[in-house]
């Protein structure tokens, strides 16, 4: 599976598409072609943020990935193998909520289906309004294969 990381010409960011259901043991492949993005899973230890994957599944940071030579993109990949709901941002874009979230298998029940903020005494990070908002939902994504967010993002 690959999901773009667009930047428009007006600085509209978006992952394209904003949500993916994938089987356990597949890989997404981040592609962007411009300007500096990255891949972070909500998770505590990526800069104290709100857990919003499977308890048991390895959180993941591509770091700042630049693309300054228009023929040349930058990527990242991630297999996931835990079943369950994803949530994940870029870090110099999450504010203007260039968020995405893969479902993989089943959702089941955990942190990435709670409510946001759902475990104030963690003491995390919560997950901005603005991002909050740009989320696709896990039934449109499970009902689609995609889900296109709140920004619209064209979706296969």
């Amino acid at each position: 599976m690959e999901i773009k990381l667009v930047q428009t010409p007006a600085g509209e960011t978006y992952f394209d598409p904003a949500g993916v259901h994938i089987a356990p043991g597949d890989t997404v492949r981040w592609v962007q072609l411009s300007g500096f993005h990255s891949i972070a899973a909500y998770h505590p230890s990526n800069d104290n943020h709100e857990l919003r994957i499977p308890v048991s599944a390895k959180p993941w940071d591509s770091g700042v990935l630049l693309a300054d030579d228009p023929q040349r993109a930058a990527a990242f990949e991630h297999v996931f193998t835990v079943q369950g709901v994803y949530d994940y941002f870029c870090k110099p874009h999450e504010m203007a909520g260039m968020v995405g979230r893969i479902v993989v298998g089943d959702p089941g029940d955990g942190p990435g289906t709670k409510p946001f903020a759902y475990a104030p005494g963690e003491g995390w990070k919560p997950v901005p309004e603005v991002a909050r908002a740009a989320f696709p939902t896990i039934s449109e994504i499970l009902e689609k294969g995609t889900g296109r967010g709140a920004r619209g993002a064209a979706l296969k």
